[in-house]
Order: C-alpha cells, then structure tokens, then sequence
C-alpha cells in the first residue's frame, strides 16, 4: 500500500514522544554509550523518561511534527517566490534546512495529479476544440469518424477513446504522472548540453530540474483553482512558468539575460516536443489498453 506523503514523518514524531521526555542519564540503556546527551551518539536513541504527563508527550510529538512543517514550508515559499535559490543552496551544500529534492518532486507531483483525477473530470478530453489546456485533444465526431476511412489510427486509438471517454481519462490521468517523471531526466540531458561549461556534472542539472518541475506543477494547480473564478488565470499561471524559468536559469548558471532568454527558448522547444510526443504515445498506449 503507498504511504500517504508525511505519514512517516508523523510516525517518527509520535514515536519519538512515545520515548518519554529527553532524560539526564549516564549511559544509554540501548548499546551502553556513554556519549548521551538528548540522544546517544553511538546508536542515535533518544535518552527519553517514559515517567510523563500526557501534556509533555503531546507537545513532543506536535514539536517533532511542526519542525517537519516549517521545514517544508519554507521550500515551498523559496520554490514558489524566490526561483532558482533552492537550486543554488543545494549546490552549495546548505541542504538540512530544505525538503530534498527528489521527495519535494514526489510530494508536489502526487497532491497535483491527485487534484488532477479529482476535479479535472471531463476536462483532459477535449472533444469540442475549445479547451486548449486540455492533454487529449480530438475535435472529430462519430458521424466525421465514419465518413473516413477506417484506418488503424481511427480504429484502435479515436474509437476507444470516443466510446469510453470516462475510461481513457481515469487511466490516461493514473499514468500521467509517471510520463513527468520520465521527462524529468531527459530536460536534465537539455540543461546538461546548453550549460556545460557552467556545470560538467549531470547531477546539478538534474537537481535544478527536479525544483523547476515541481514549481510549475503548483503554479500549475494555483492556475487551474483561480480559472475556476476567472477563466485568465490559467495564462497569467503559464506567463508565471515562464519567467520562474528564466528566473531560475538566470539566479544558477549566472549569465546574461539574452543568452539566458535564447537557452530558454531551446528549452521550451525542445522539451515541449518532448511532452508532445510522450503524450501522443501514451494516449495510444492507454487507448490500447481499453
């Protein structure tokens, strides 16, 4: 079964309270160390008095909890409003302060696609052309279908879909997230290729790409909850991508705005025929699959 995001950190601080409170002893009861202080310095247990009040161990358990929170908070107000600095205090080594990033990835990808399959019902199909945010875009109609002829195309991939859209959608979403994270290493590649005399090694690269995806992911979701009242926020949501980006390449590999502008440009070509292609197969593969 998966692990709900965080769920372990809840366990780790209830069960970190269920050591008792921190304790003055001369030698841990665990291994023997005497380097004991709040926890053993040989086996890592916490030197904890089980002889408690109720109150103390709720409050050691919400400390453990809320230092985990503000933890994740400020990574996510740095990813959001200040692009590029996460990127450079992992470079730098300053990494205890901040979510790592393979995991921030993975927190904000699985609560994005999870609000995706939640509210984005009839809206990753797009039958009537008008929805441009939409994945899957098919404008062709049963009768327009019949009248041409029945190739492989129309009759292994268009048909299934039009039939079972609910279907195609809720599987199409499920495997979504997986086509990012696939993505992911490839843009680290493009980086890796238009900054090599910034960075040599891949892994920098693909740090950065990791806290450039899950930034566009929440400014993503940020767009489509404020379409909700009005329907602009969805551009201003993909303008704000965009300058984050340039932001990001700008305050990391520090050069200038129009070589920064012209590598950003390779960027979001290159990579959005990536996305095309990813999603075309993976339209015909869960299409398939039906």
């Amino acid at each position: 079964m998966a692990k709900i995001p965080g769920e372990d950190v809840v366990i780790r601080s209830v069960e970190s309270a269920l050591e008792g409170k921190a304790a003055d002893i001369a030698r841990c009861p665990n291994c023997g160390s005497d380097q004991v202080d709040s926890y053993c310095a040989a086996c890592g247990q916490r030197a904890g008095d089980l002889h408690t009040s109720v109150g103390h161990f709720i409050r050691d358990a919400m400390d453990g909890l809320f230092s985990f929170d503000s933890r994740v908070w400020r990574t996510l107000i740095a990813l959001v409003f200040r692009p590029g600095l996460l990127t450079v205090e992992y470079w730098q080594g300053r990494r205890a302060r901040y979510v790592a990033p393979l995991r921030l990835y993975l927190f904000v990808s699985f609560f994005t696609f999870l609000l995706l399959a939640l509210f984005a019902r009839g809206n990753v199909v797009d039958m009537t052309g008008e929805d441009r945010d939409a994945p899957v875009r098919i404008t062709l109609t049963e009768s327009e279908i019949a009248e041409e002829d029945a190739g492989w195309f129309v009759d292994r991939v268009l048909r299934p879909i039009m039939e079972d859209t609910e279907g195609f959608e809720a599987l199409f979403v499920r495997r979504l997230p997986w086509m990012f994270f696939a993505l992911v290493p490839l843009f680290a590649v493009l980086l890796r290729l238009l900054y090599r005399r910034r960075e040599l090694f891949y892994v920098p690269h693909l740090v950065f790409a990791l806290h450039f995806h899950a930034a566009a992911f929440l400014v993503f979701v940020a767009g489509r909850a404020g379409a909700l009242l009005w329907e602009p926020v969805s551009s201003f949501a993909f303008l704000a991508i965009l300058v984050a980006l340039f932001l990001s390449l700008r305050r990391s590999f520090n050069e200038g705005w129009f070589r920064t502008v012209v590598k950003e440009a390779v960027l979001l070509l290159v990579h959005g025929l990536a996305i095309t292609m990813a999603t075309l197969v993976l339209m015909i593969s869960t299409s398939l699959s039906l």
